[in-house]
């Protein structure tokens, strides 16, 4: 049972190799289809042991749907029109469960007896990756189905050009193009970017292209069917294989995002250009006021301290109690004189008409003199032109930053930057105090006075930065368009 006649091989090794086997190797005689020979695989398989085994044929062994097709295989090659069969059959083990294998049947002369050998090799390992394989793409499936844009994958061959292999069947809906027409002619995307978008299309993909990069794109696509614009987001990501380079991306349609983000930034305009005319206003307003308490009320004390003088020398000397209180009110209205010059600088300060850099550096020198906080002003060259109106919003942007250095920083001194550097005047106030602390920063940020200092600001196309100045203290930063006030105008206009 254990022989099949000369061999090459020595039979010990023959037997090992037979023993030690995961595939199962049965013999049987072809004519009565008894089992001359199992391996162990066999036993193991079909939970079976010799004795047992060698009262069964293969039909006792099988499905029974699976019997007609060994039967059919087997009477082929008894005809002699087929050398081997390969078929597939599900093998009954002893507690009746089945398991898949494939097989191979071919016979076999020894002397005058013929035999049926059976190399079948079990399937059952082979059936599950497949079954999991399948779940795992149907899934695959299900979710890129799911996902609300078009997934698709470039494939780029060692040695080849890239070719879009696959396109999800949401492209329909996206681009109004199937899928099989998209993967046959990729071109058609390119040819649905807008104009104006198709110049950072291109250099997004050359950069990608020659670097492996990841790729990240917006822009508009042209919808001619719909006659429509539509806004598109792709993302890319790129992996090496053994296949050669795969780019997997997502294209999703942002077309209400970014109306909305257009919305979003109109109103913020509307707010900046409200606020412009607002601060415009109240500038204005303390114009019209300065220049009425320099003029009438200025106007009017100097009239009295003229009749004051006047009947001073008509009065008796030798009355001192008068003389007292005449001198009293000559000091009043001096006091008021000076009350008046000071209100109406704060409202409007006068160094402004000779420019920013005389007007900071007179702030500077008032904080100094108010608060006794070493507040110097550095400034290099001969200042550009400056929109009035923008001079203004500089001023007051630094007399808040002041305020607050006086109010919050425990600061002992102040160094005030200004200069200009590509086309934008720059303001830079540093303190040494305390420093700059997200907690009290946020707080501060609600604050009318940070969130006018950045009206002021975005209002004239510029911004403004805080953050902590090394080793301490508290660094405010304005940048601003020197055309800024020309700009704003044109805006307003």
């Amino acid at each position: 049972m254990e022989r099949f006649g000369n061999t090459v091989c020595d039979a010990g090794l023959l037997q090992a190799i037979l023993r030690e086997s995961m595939t199962e190797v049965m013999v049987f005689d072809a004519d009565t289809l008894r089992i001359l020979y199992a391996n162990p695989a066999v036993l193991r398989n079909l939970q079976r042991a010799p004795d047992a085994l060698q009262e069964l044929t293969p039909l006792e062994l099988l499905a029974p749907e699976d019997v007609p097709a060994f039967q059919s295989a087997v009477a082929l090659l008894h005809s002699g029109r087929r050398r081997r069969s390969r078929l597939r059959l599900n093998c009954r083990r002893d507690d009746g469960s089945l398991y898949p294998v494939d097989a191979r049947l071919f016979l076999r002369r020894q002397g005058i007896r013929t035999l049926l050998v059976c190399i079948a090799h079990d399937e059952t390992r082979h059936d599950a990756a497949e079954q999991a394989l399948a779940h795992a793409v149907s899934d695959l499936r299900a979710i890129v189905a799911s996902v609300p844009g078009m997934v698709f994958q470039v494939c780029r061959p060692p040695h080849g050009a890239p070719m879009l292999r696959h396109v999800s069947d949401q492209s329909m809906q996206l681009l109004g193009i199937k899928a099989a027409t998209l993967r046959a002619d990729p071109q058609r995307f390119f040819r649905m970017i807008h104009d104006d978008d198709r110049a950072d299309y291109l250099a997004k993909l050359a950069a990608a292209a020659g670097g492996h990069l990841s790729f990240n794109w917006e822009g508009r696509l042209r919808m001619r069917a719909w006659k429509d614009v539509k806004w598109v987001s792709v993302r890319v990501s790129h992996r090496s294989t053994g296949e050669g380079d795969i780019w997997d991306g997502i294209m999703l349609n942002v077309t209400h995002s970014k109306l909305a983000e257009a919305e979003i930034n109109q109103s913020r305009a509307q707010l900046r250009a409200m606020a412009a005319h607002i601060e415009t206003a109240k500038e204005q307003e303390r114009l019209r006021l300065a220049r009425e308490v320099h003029d009438d009320l200025g106007g009017n004390l100097t009239a009295i301290k003229i009749a004051l003088a006047g009947l001073t020398r008509r009065l008796p000397r030798e009355d001192g109690a008068l003389a007292e209180r005449i001198a009293y009110l000559e000091n009043l209205i001096d006091q008021t004189f000076d009350a008046a010059h000071r209100i109406a600088a704060n409202l409007r300060p006068a160094t402004l008409e000779l420019g920013i850099v005389a007007a900071l550096r007179q702030q500077c020198e008032q904080f100094t003199r108010h608060t006794g906080i070493d507040c110097r002003f550095v400034t290099r060259g001969a200042p550009p032109p400056l929109d009035a109106d923008a001079a203004i919003a500089v001023y007051r942007i630094a007399q808040e930053a002041l305020t607050n250095v006086a109010k919050h920083a425990r600061a002992s001194q102040v160094r005030m930057r200004l200069a200009w550097r590509n086309g934008h005047l720059v303001l830079t106030i540093a303190d040494d105090g305390r420093g700059y602390a997200p907690a009290r920063s946020t707080r501060a940020a609600s604050g009318f006075g940070v969130l006018g200092m950045s009206e002021r600001a975005a209002a004239f196309g510029g911004h403004l930065e805080i953050e902590a100045a090394e080793p301490r203290g508290t660094r405010v930063c304005l940048t601003l368009p020197l055309d800024a006030g020309k700009t704003r105008h044109n805006q307003a206009a």
